[in-house]
């Protein structure tokens, strides 16, 4: 006769559970209360993360699975079953979880930050002069503040190395001079605050642009970027053959090669290409999925551009991808860096996808965020046309005038969570105050927006 269920031992329930799929997990474990302790282990989760979440190619923080206990394993991996879910439906959901009043001055930048164990909020404030409030992403509360006093902040950027002690960079102008700091957290022993202490002062006329770990990237507003290492000093120079007057909105590092994403140009190693008028732009490194290209996307470029025309009333949403071309090797067989034997070869430009979004009106929020696996966030304008220019005084009669607001866009490009670019969900902003700017976390589905009277609006997917 077939032994029952609570004549198996653990191993063998362990490969049960292996072998369903997470709603059933869920179901199993309620049976009893050996099979719920057994649904506990580390393996059973390790094993469901790598089979329903990594192998379906459903965003997943990028932190090693060995590293993550049993019970942050499990709300990790269900966590992003749902959202991948809810990314795959015909009707995407797109939820309010709320809306902070603020008293910290109109925002300017808001970011998310994500430290080892923990997830943050941070946010620049411009009074008089600029503030920096760190809030906790669970309470959207403030917890730590930061200002230099009678100064103003350039440029922000957040390091996306979560082991690294550096969290930010931040530019700081003062009356005479110009430095950027970089920040860590401490957190207080006696309270729940946390305050910033500065690590290191790089005195630069330079803003921050793009952090990783020890490497900053660095740029004038103009024609020259500047990669350096913060601890020890060294850097490399990258100038562009014009002068732009632009500022870079994004530098990428993909595999050993440097990505500088300008408002008016897009720059590669070697190479230079330029989509006309352009209001945004988002790098983002594509993730290692399972794929049969032979040569697959080192990155994906999208790019909110007017084309030729400034006035255009239509906003085109291009997404390129980036291929690398290896150096080849000449005759002697060895790749030296000052060999002449090496042909370096541009990586590879390509649009991949494209949506068309109408523009009728000032655009407060300019940030556009790309996610690593396609997915991407912006905000409409509201439409002048019809917010403002018509009044109910000029005629006899009463005219109704409709209501405009901003609109919050969520969509999907090709790649792992869509075969074809597609708006997959959109709301309007019913406070009463324009949005000003905004951030994305992909991996956990939350958008977080500041505005100009310094309410921050959180949405989850």
């Amino acid at each position: 006769m077939s032994p029952t269920l609570s004549e198996l031992d653990d191993y063998a329930l362990i490969w049960i559970f292996s072998a369903l799929s997470i709603p059933d997990i869920q179901t199993l474990r309620r049976v009893c209360r050996r099979l719920w302790y057994i649904s506990m282990q580390h393996a059973v989760w390790l094993n469901a993360c790598k089979t329903h979440i990594l192998q379906e190619n459903i965003p997943f923080p990028s932190r090693p699975l060995c590293s993550l206990c049993s019970r942050e394993l499990e709300q990790l991996t269900m966590r992003a079953y749902h959202l991948g879910l809810n990314w795959r439906a015909e009707s995407t959901r797109l939820h309010l979880l709320r809306t902070v009043p603020g008293n910290t001055g109109a925002i300017e930048e808001i970011k998310f930050l994500r430290t080892v164990g923990k997830s943050w909020i941070i946010t620049i404030s411009r009074g008089i002069w600029s503030d920096l409030y760190l809030w906790d992403c669970d309470t959207i509360q403030p917890v730590g503040h930061w200002s230099p006093g009678r100064a103003i902040f350039n440029g922000m950027a957040i390091n996306s190395d979560q082991s690294s002690m550096a969290v930010i960079a931040i530019s700081v102008k003062h009356s005479s001079h110009s430095v950027i700091e970089i920040l860590s957290l401490v957190s207080e022993s006696s309270s729940s605050q946390i305050s910033f202490r500065s690590i290191t002062t790089l005195e630069t006329r330079y803003k921050p642009v793009s952090l990783r770990g020890d490497i900053i990237a660095l740029s004038d507003h103009d024609s020259e970027t500047s990669i350096m290492n913060w601890k020890t000093g060294n850097q490399y120079l990258l100038r562009s053959p014009d002068t732009w007057q632009d500022k870079p909105l994004h530098v990428a590092f993909a595999a050993g090669n440097v990505f500088v994403g300008d408002e008016t140009p897009v720059n590669l190693p070697h190479s230079s290409t330029s989509f006309g008028w352009v209001d945004g732009v988002s790098l983002s490194e594509r993730p290692i999925v399972r794929c049969t290209e032979k040569d697959p996307p080192l990155l994906s470029l999208l790019v909110r551009t007017k084309g030729d025309d400034p006035w255009s009333l239509k906003d085109q949403l291009q997404l390129f991808t980036v291929n690398s071309s290896p150096p080849t090797e000449g005759s002697s067989g060895l790749l030296r860096e000052t060999s002449s034997t090496v042909s370096i070869t541009p990586p590879r430009l390509a649009l991949a996808a494209s949506l068309t979004c109408p523009n009728r009106g000032p655009l407060r929020c300019s940030d556009i965020v790309l996610g690593r696996y396609g997915s991407a966030v912006w905000v409409l304008p509201a439409d002048r046309s019809i917010a403002g220019l018509i009044s109910e005084h000029v005629h006899l009669q009463t005219v109704p005038v409709p209501s405009s607001n901003q609109t919050l866009v969520v969509a999907a490009f090709p790649g792992p969570l869509s075969n074809e670019a597609q708006i997959k969900a959109s709301i309007e902003n019913e406070e009463g105050s324009s949005w000003s700017c905004l951030d994305y976390d992909e991996e956990r589905g939350l958008i977080a927006l500041g505005s100009a009277t310094g309410n921050i609006t959180i949405f989850s997917l």
